[in-house]
């Protein structure tokens, strides 16, 4: 019992010296203060800030007596440690803390002071930015580039939260260019862009500075080609012929053999973008005395043919007025005309060997009225002939066709080898709420009658005289059918005629406005683009500049080039559709 005694007094007594022991050292031991624990100053305004795969982290020091700081990440796997100068002009910390994964990530932050103490940690989070974020952010839209002569004009889309744009480009002498384009900027030329056969790549990336960011973030670079190719050349990867009608030029008009334009830019512009040239034929060159002066067409088929890889011409027989005077006003027996018109065809392809020179010829052009009838010409009067067609019910529009058109075909196969062609007007209309529907129709049957008969017809000319806006939703579908259905026939299909026109209103013609412009483009595009969908031969546009020839769509501006050889929006709608169509 004594023992027992003994020893927890002894206990008792050493416990109290602890308690005394640990008293008497709070006094003197900086963890305390009084009775509780002391820490040292927290930070305090803390903000965080991304970066690419690193973070910015920014806090305010409360007091002098802080000598470092630490930060920890990763489960406290990580950190690192901030000294703290006290003598500095300012009281805000600032650490890096990279290369970091990209992702989010939370810290704490302990200060520690002079006299060992440390802080309670402050807990922040932030988000590291890297390849996958950049991979979200949009380039800067490109709406359009507009190429020629080593110049490529850039047009911007909206610009959005991008703070610039940087192009990359290769110039003539093989010399990288990067140019930095501020987002206020709607458009940007490249000077001296080395050109390609077809193309030429120019890469662009947009930069981007978010809020609460350190870094710039660039969207991930993008290649995108500049057209620097031909019209024809374009046309050619797609075994198109491309070419328009060809001037003689003289007067107000500039062609291949008087061509008056500025150092000669519509002479260039037609060895540029074409590879075939159609020559047209005017009536009054008809004479009933003979010999017929062909003198400007055959200069132009010589120019062609020594140009081109494919000569057109056009035309032989038609309506009245294409017609001269003397035969639409004459008393003829179908006898007589029958004669004449044999003798036109020897007398137009005998001249100037255009019987070999020429590889395309219209024979006939625009024999229908709209509603499928055929049209009150002089040629009529040779007769008529039961149809053949084998179509029968709404599909037998015409039950007799005039004889003079499976003649004049035949007579031209009797002299050359070249294709022969059938032409008209809205014939691509084959939908039945068309105005051309019946027209369309009666086509078809006429082609099908001349080749029951044995008639040597190769080709479907469609003139594709189309206006501006006249199909707003850009859907030419049935060009592309209608295409598809002549073919199934066996013959070539061809547009001999194209542009794209600002109709009259009111009888009035219109204010060309960027609108017009902005349309005009976009049918050119969409109705090449149908034309190729449906496998279009070849497209030839009818001329080069507008008001080149007086007489036909003055002021309504048809063409790719405008009045001074400007080149229109319109080129390079047509551009696009040859390029981007599969």
């Amino acid at each position: 019992m004594k023992n027992i005694t003994h020893d927890c007094l002894g206990y008792l007594a050493r416990f109290v010296f602890f308690i005394i022991f640990l008293t008497g050292c709070k006094e003197d031991n900086p963890l305390f203060k009084g009775d509780k624990r002391e820490y040292a100053s927290k930070a305090d305004v803390v903000r965080i800030y991304t970066g690419k795969n690193r973070l910015q982290i920014k806090f305010v020091v409360p007091n002098a007596d802080l000598v470092s700081a630490k930060v920890f990440w990763n489960d406290r796997k990580d950190f690192v440690e901030i000294p703290i100068n006290t003598e500095a002009e300012t009281d805000t910390i600032s650490t890096i803390i990279g290369p970091l994964d990209e992702g989010n990530y939370a810290f704490e932050i302990i200060t520690s002071d002079a006299h060992g103490n440390t802080s309670i940690p402050i807990k922040v989070s932030g988000q590291a930015w890297g390849s996958q974020y950049e991979k979200s952010l949009p380039n800067r839209p490109v709406n359009d580039i507009f190429y020629e002569n080593g110049k490529a004009l850039i047009i911007w889309g909206k610009a959005d939260q991008g703070l610039l744009t940087e192009v990359t480009y290769t110039d003539m002498n093989n010399l990288a260019h990067t140019l930095k384009v501020p987002a206020t900027a709607d458009s940007t030329l490249l000077e001296n862009l080395k050109p390609g056969p077809l193309t030429t790549d120019i890469q662009y990336r947009t930069a981007f500075f978010p809020e609460l960011a350190i870094d710039t973030f660039f969207a991930e670079s993008k290649t995108q080609p500049v057209i620097t190719g031909s019209l024809k050349d374009l046309a050619q990867t797609k075994n198109i012929f491309f070419g328009s009608l060809i001037s003689y030029g003289g007067g107000v008009s500039d062609g291949v053999i008087y061509d008056a334009s500025p150092n000669g830019v519509y002479t260039d512009f037609c060895k540029r973008e074409f590879n075939i040239g159609q020559a047209t034929w005017g009536p009054s060159r008809w004479s009933i005395t003979g010999p017929s002066n062909f003198n400007d067409v055959n200069a132009v088929i010589n120019w062609s043919r020594q140009q081109y890889d494919k000569v057109m011409a056009m035309l032989i027989v038609g309506p009245d007025n294409y017609m001269p005077s003397w035969f639409t006003t004459g008393n003829f027996t179908p006898e007589e005309m029958d004669v004449m018109l044999k003798n036109l065809v020897a007398e137009i392809m005998t001249s100037n060997d255009n019987k070999t020179k020429v590889d395309e010829w219209c024979v006939a052009n625009e024999l229908f009225n709209n509603d499928g009838t055929y049209r009150t010409m002089k040629w009529n009067d040779m007769g008529w002939e039961d149809d053949a067609s084998g179509l029968t019910g709404s599909d037998q529009i015409n039950l007799k066709h005039p004889i003079f058109v499976g003649k004049a075909f035949r007579y031209c196969r009797e002299i050359t080898q070249a294709l022969l062609e059938l032409r008209d007007y809205g014939i691509e209309h084959g939908e039945s709420s068309s105005t051309y529907y019946y027209k369309h129709k009666a086509y078809y049957q006429l082609l099908k009658h001349l080749l029951a008969t044995d008639t040597p017809v190769d080709v479907v000319g469609i003139q594709a005289h189309v206006w501006i806006g006249d199909n707003p939703t850009g859907n030419f579908s049935d060009l592309t059918n209608t295409i598809q259905k002549f073919r199934q026939l066996g013959l070539g299909v061809y547009l001999t005629e194209l542009d794209v026109a600002a109709n009259k209103v009111n009888s009035q013609i219109q204010p060309w406005t960027p609108m017009l412009a902005d349309q005009q483009k976009k049918d050119y595009d969409h109705y090449v683009q149908a034309a190729i969908a449906g496998g279009i031969d070849l497209i030839s546009l009818w001329g080069v500049r507008d008001n080149n020839d007086a007489g036909w769509l003055l002021n309504q501006h048809p063409l790719l080039l405008d009045e001074n050889y400007t080149r229109k929006s319109a080129y390079y709608g047509l551009q696009h559709a040859l390029f981007e169509t599969k």
